[in-house]
């Protein structure tokens, strides 16, 4: 019997990173999230969805910065399992 995949789709990859995010830099500091690549890997050990894209981090008062970053999600837990950036 398979076990029931938590993350079934790239929406919900999505909001996994976006959650993580939020919890990292602060909900207040986000300026805007972009999602350029999402997409599903099978591999030998297990399977993973990865998320790309750039954030937008407040700095000071009008300053901004913009970091690229690639996470690496289990299906089974939702649970992130690598991440750059």
């Amino acid at each position: 019997m398979g076990e029931e995949a938590r993350i079934r789709d790239a929406f919900s990859a999505q909001s996994v990173v976006r959650r993580h995010l939020e919890a990292q830099y602060g909900a207040d500091k986000i300026k805007d999230v972009k999602f350029t690549r999402v997409w599903y890997s099978t591999g030998a050990r297990m399977d993973v969805w990865e998320v790309e894209g750039d954030i937008t981090v407040k700095k000071g008062l009008i300053g901004k910065e913009v970091r690229h970053f690639k996470f690496q999600i289990d299906p089974i837990t939702g649970n992130i399992i690598g991440f750059e950036g």
